[in-house]
């Protein structure tokens, strides 16, 4: 895992830590050994590398078993992306001093870089766990994601990446790198899938996720239809064929879909998808009498379903109760800022109310939430898409 800017960053602090009060301390007393220590320190705390090197190099052409020279010139090589010669660097120090923390920390980090992972592995979860929080143990936690996709070590890929969430939760780094794991693990899960079950609705199942994420919703239709011949118990088939039928958007759509959602609380009473769903067709349809009850039983079978509570405060505006409206979007907002349905709502009846400027804000404050779902959802759909091209060596189904 090459990440320049991070590495030259804990490299310097590293190398400085490892100065006069640990690395450069006292193996050599003579006075050529205390002035190229001294120039050393200064070199890293200006951040001049090369100059560090020189004396590092200059502190073992005259006393070729100090170790912490040795470590203190492979950290440096490490953070100049030489990792072939950081690594008999530290390996030297190693050889010299087996308790080298740094030394063996970094070799860790060569060796990933050099993509020996099941060197490094070892060596990177053991100091992950020890280092203080910061940024030499999250380069350290970084470089054992980058290395787990070459061992067979899932469980400690996700702990690392569970930890690393926790210790760094927005940084991006971070983020990225536990996308990429979750997803690595979902398409080798998904590629057994389609390897050692070729013919269960599971397949039926994933393949209309595939054609779905395609927008090919007639083969989607077709192959979560499959899904439920062989498992008529299957949940949330009939949920995702309406919710088809409606992306489709044919003249009948609404009916189709509305039988589908039956269906689905056929199969699953305790659905409120399949109530808002319904509810919202009904209310398209200007039958409030009919969505009003299901939007409230879906909010009752799962209070968190916020478009259910969005869904009843519309119908408040529908039948002209501006203020009654504002006040329950104003409520669902402050509970839950990130939907960007309440918002878009809440536009709606500040417009109707005449406040334009506050209508402009919650419309801009829609766009910039549906941009982020938008690029979420086409993440995840991208992940679909990759299945079978990259685990069962076949091309997604057109």
């Amino acid at each position: 895992m090459q990440m320049r800017w991070l590495r030259l960053m804990v490299i310097a602090s590293a190398a400085v830590g490892l100065s006069p009060g640990s690395l450069l301390c006292g193996q050599n007393s003579s006075a050529d050994v205390a002035q190229h220590k001294e120039r050393a320190e200064q070199a890293l705390r200006a951040n001049d590398r090369a100059a560090a090197e020189k004396e590092f190099r200059a502190m073992l052409s005259i006393d070729p078993r100090d170790s912490e020279a040795w470590t203190g010139l492979g950290i440096l090589l490490y953070g100049s992306g030489n990792a072939v010669e950081a690594g008999k660097a530290l390996q030297s120090a190693l050889a010299i001093d087996p308790g080298a923390r740094h030394a063996e920390l970094f070799l860790g980090l060569s060796k990933a870089d050099l993509h020996e992972c099941s060197q490094a592995m070892p060596i990177l979860l053991k100091y992950f766990s020890s280092e203080p929080v910061g940024n030499l143990q999250r380069l350290t936690g970084l470089a054992a994601l980058g290395c787990s996709s070459g061992t067979n070590d899932n469980m400690a890929a996700l702990q690392t990446a569970t930890r690393l969430r926790q210790l760094y939760p927005e940084d991006a780094d971070v983020l990225y790198a536990s996308a990429e794991l979750y997803t690595r693990l979902w398409n080798q899960s998904a590629g057994e899938l389609l390897a050692k079950h070729p013919y269960s609705y599971r397949v039926h199942q994933l393949a209309a996720e595939v054609y779905e994420a395609q927008k090919n919703y007639d083969q989607a239709i077709r192959e979560y239809s499959l899904a439920l011949a062989a498992n008529p118990k299957l949940p949330q088939m009939h949920y995702r064929i309406g919710q088809l039928y409606l992306h489709k958007g044919a003249p009948d759509a609404d009916e189709k879909a509305m039988e589908e959602f039956r269906l689905e609380k056929l199969v699953d009473p305790e659905s409120a998808v399949s109530d808002l769903a319904m509810a919202e067709i009904y209310r398209h349809q200007h039958n409030l009498d009919m969505a009003k009850p299901l939007y409230e039983e879906a909010s009752q079978l799962d209070p968190q379903l916020v478009e259910a509570k969005v869904g009843l405060a519309q119908i408040l505006l529908d039948e002209y109760q501006t203020d009654a409206a504002v006040r329950d979007l104003t409520s669902v907002i402050a509970q839950h800022p990130d939907n960007a349905q309440a918002h878009y709502a809440l536009m709606l009846a500040y417009r109707t109310e005449g406040k334009l400027p506050e209508a402009a804000e919650q419309m801009a404050t829609f766009k910039k939430l549906q941009a982020g779902n938008d690029q979420r959802f086409q993440n995840k759909l991208d992940a679909l898409l990759s299945v079978k091209s990259k685990d069962s060596g076949e091309t997604a189904p057109k």
